[in-house]
């Protein structure tokens, strides 16, 4: 199946997602801290739940475009998508 979207923000390890830790980009990461914030703070709820369903959504998101990323191997559900 072809998944158009699985590139639209970057080619994985390339660019911004260059820099990795455990094969996670550490710019993804700081992103996903830094949004949690005022998330947080302008819907009164704990950082920690704001943080843990930005990661959740990010994966949820990044399996639906297609995008194959550390996470989703290490938990075996890669997308099944042809590259373009």
């Amino acid at each position: 199946m072809p998944c158009p979207y699985a590139n639209a923000l970057g080619m994985p390890g390339q660019g911004v997602h260059a820099a990795r830790i455990l094969g996670m980009s550490i710019n993804d990461w700081l992103a996903t801290f830094i949004l949690a914030i005022p998330i947080a703070f302008l819907f009164q709820i704990e950082y920690v739940y704001a943080l843990i369903g930005f990661f959740v959504l990010g994966e949820v998101l990044h399996y639906v475009f297609g995008v194959k990323t550390a996470f989703l191997k290490m938990i075996g559900l890669e997308p099944n998508c042809d590259s373009i």
